[in-house]
C-alpha cells in the first residue's frame, strides 16, 4: 500500500514538473495541482509523511524556478507558503478529527464496561434473590400439605403466587440486560416440535384451569417432526405469549398453533381476552410498555415480556407481531426459518404417578448445599417421598463420602464455600469409584442457558434452578432413575 502510493505520488510530480517546463504559457494552471499532493500524500500515509512532502514540493518548486527562465521565483515561492499554510490547516483538522475518534472510542469503551458490570451486578443479584426466595417458595409448598384451614391455604398460596410474580420480574430484568450487552447465545439442537407444545402445556396447564380456560395446541402436519433450533428460549417466548393470553383472558380457550409458512417455522397464540388498539399493537412489543396504563394497574408487569420475545425473535432471524381487536381477542405470533433436523433417540423419562406426590422407597440421596434453609426444604422434601438422605455442605466431603458410600441421586449446589459443585462432579466422574455414574442433579439459583450447559459439559445430568418445586424435583428424580436403570453401565 505505502510502495503503491509512493508510487503513484512520485509519477505525478514528475509528470506535473515535465508539463511546467513545457508548458509556460499556463503557469498557475500547472502550479496549482502541487498543492493537492502534500494533502493526498498525508490522506494516504498519515500526517508526518505530508509534512515531508510539503518540503518535498517546496524544493521542487524552488528548484524549478532556478531552472526554467519562464517559471518565476516569486511564484515558486507563493505556491510554497501556499502549500504550507494548507497543510497547517489541514493538520489542525486531522488533529481534531484523531481526537474526537479516540474520545469516541473512549465512551463506546467505558459504555461497553458499564453494561458488562450492570450485567453482571443483576447475575449477582439474582443469584442472592433466588436463594432466599427459594427458602419463601420451599417454605409455602411445606405449609401447602399440612393440615390448614380454608382461610390459610388461601393465605398461603396468595403467598406463592406473589413468589412466582417475584421470579419472573427477576427473569425478565436478567434477560434483557443480557440481550443488550450481547450476551445471549443462541443453540442450533434438533428439536421435537410436539415435545415443544407438551412442555408448553404441561407447564400452563394449571394456570390456564385455574382460570376456566381450556389450554389447546395444534401441529401442522406439514412440518417435519425435528427442527433444528433453541427450545429453550422458543419455549421462553411462548411462555410468554401463553402467559399473557391468560392474564387478560376470563374466557373461552388458548389456542398454541405450530405451522409451516413458506420456508418459516410460524409459532402462534390465540386467545379471546380483551384485545387491543391498533395504537396499542404499536406500543405492546416496546420496553417497559404496556397497552394502557390501566392495563397495567389492574394487570401488572413490567412490559418486558413482548420486548425480551421480540429481541430473541430477531437473534433468531425472525419476525414478530400481533393481530388484535378490543374485547375480541388477540393472536400473537413469530417467524424463524424452518431447518429440519436429524432424529434423536431419546429415553422417556418415568413420570410421577401423582402432582406433588410420589414413593422411592429404597432410594438413597446425597444433598450438597451449604445453605441451612434450602438444607431444610430438600430434606422434608425428600423424607415426603421416602428417600434416605445425607447432607454435606461441600464439594470435598462430597467427595469423601461418595469413595465409601454408594447413593442412586447427587443433589448439588454450585456455589459452595470451598470447592463448587462443578469442580467436585468433574473430580466425580474422573475418578474410579461406586459413586462415578450417579445421576447429578444441579440445584442452583445460576440458570442462565450458557451456566446450564456448563453443568452438563462438567458431568451433571440436570439442573433445577432455585426457586423450584417439589413436583419439578420429583419429576427430575423420576427420570434420572428410569434412565439409570435403562442405560446402567456394565460392570
Amino acid at each position: 500500500m505505502k510502495l503503491a502510493s509512493f508510487s503513484l505520488i512520485g509519477v505525478f510530480l514528475i509528470y506535473k514538473s515535465v508539463m511546467l517546463a513545457l508548458d509556460s504559457s499556463h503557469l498557475m494552471r500547472q502550479e496549482i495541482f502541487f498543492l493537492g499532493v502534500p494533502i493526498l500524500t498525508m490522506v494516504l500515509l498519515g500526517s508526518f509523511t505530508g509534512w515531508v512532502m510539503t518540503a518535498v514540493v517546496s524544493a521542487l518548486l524552488v528548484g524549478l524556478s532556478v531552472a526554467l527562465a519562464s517559471f518565476p521565483f516569486g511564484a515558486a515561492v507563493a505556491v510554497s507558503m501556499s502549500s504550507c499554510t494548507l497543510m497547517a490547516g489541514v493538520t489542525l483538522f486531522y488533529r481534531e478529527v484523531l481526537r474526537k475518534e479516540r474520545r469516541l472510542i473512549e465512551l463506546r469503551n467505558e459504555a461497553q464496561r458499564a453494561t458488562k458490570e450492570k450485567s453482571e451486578f443483576l447475575a449477582k443479584m439474582s443469584h442472592e434473590i433466588r436463594t432466599p426466595l427459594n427458602g419463601i417458595s420451599g417454605i409455602l409448598q411445606l405449609l401447602d400439605e399440612t393440615d390448614l384451614t380454608k382461610d390459610q391455604k388461601y393465605l398461603v398460596e396468595t403467598g406463592r403466587a406473589s413468589g412466582r410474580s417475584l421470579m419472573r420480574l427477576i427473569n425478565d430484568v436478567l434477560d434483557y440486560s443480557k440481550i443488550a450487552a450481547n450476551g445471549v447465545t443462541l443453540e442450533r439442537i434438533s428439536t421435537n416440535c410436539q415435545q415443544i407444545l407438551e412442555t408448553l402445556k404441561q407447564s400452563q396447564e394449571a394456570a390456564a384451569h385455574a382460570k376456566g380456560l381450556a389450554l389447546k395446541t395444534e401441529l401442522d402436519p406439514a412440518l417435519p417432526k425435528q427442527i433444528c433450533a433453541d427450545p429453550t428460549r422458543i419455549n421462553q417466548i411462548l411462555t410468554n405469549f401463553v402467559g399473557n393470553a391468560i392474564k387478560f383472558s376470563s374466557r373461552g380457550e388458548i389456542i398454541c398453533r405450530m405451522e409451516r409458512d413458506g420456508d418459516n417455522l410460524k409459532i402462534s397464540v390465540r386467545d379471546k381476552g380483551i384485545g387491543m388498539t391498533q395504537e396499542a399493537q404499536k406500543r405492546v412489543f416496546k420496553k417497559f410498555e404496556q397497552a394502557s396504563s390501566s392495563t397495567n394497574r389492574h394487570f401488572g408487569g413490567t412490559g418486558l415480556g413482548l420486548a425480551i420475545s421480540k429481541e430473541l425473535v430477531e437473534l433468531m432471524e425472525g419476525d414478530i407481531g400481533v393481530e388484535s381487536r378490543p374485547l375480541l381477542g388477540s393472536t400473537f405470533w413469530f417467524t424463524i426459518p424452518l431447518v429440519e433436523g436429524a432424529p434423536v433417540n431419546a429415553t422417556a423419562p418415568v413420570e410421577a404417578t401423582s402432582q406433588g406426590h410420589m414413593d422411592f422407597g429404597g432410594m438413597r440421596a446425597l444433598v450438597v448445599e451449604d445453605n441451612r434453609t434450602n438444607q431444610m426444604i430438600i430434606q422434608r422434601f425428600l423424607q415426603s417421598m421416602n428417600v434416605t438422605f445425607d447432607v454435606v455442605e461441600d464439594g470435598l466431603p462430597a467427595l469423601l463420602l461418595c469413595a465409601r458410600e454408594a447413593y442412586d441421586i447427587v443433589l448439588m449446589d454450585i456455589q459452595l464455600p470451598e470447592m463448587d459443585g462443578v469442580t467436585a462432579t468433574e473430580i466425580l466422574r474422573a475418578q474410579p469409584g461406586p459413586n462415578r455414574h450417579v445421576p447429578i442433579v444441579a440445584l442452583t439459583a445460576n440458570i442462565q442457558p450458557e451456566q446450564t450447559n456448563s453443568y452438563l459439559k462438567a458431568g451433571m445430568n440436570a439442573c433445577l434452578g432455585k426457586p423450584f418445586r417439589k413436583d419439578e424435583l420429583i419429576k427430575i428424580m423420576s427420570a434420572l432413575q428410569g434412565n439409570k436403570k435403562a442405560s446402567k453401565p456394565a460392570a
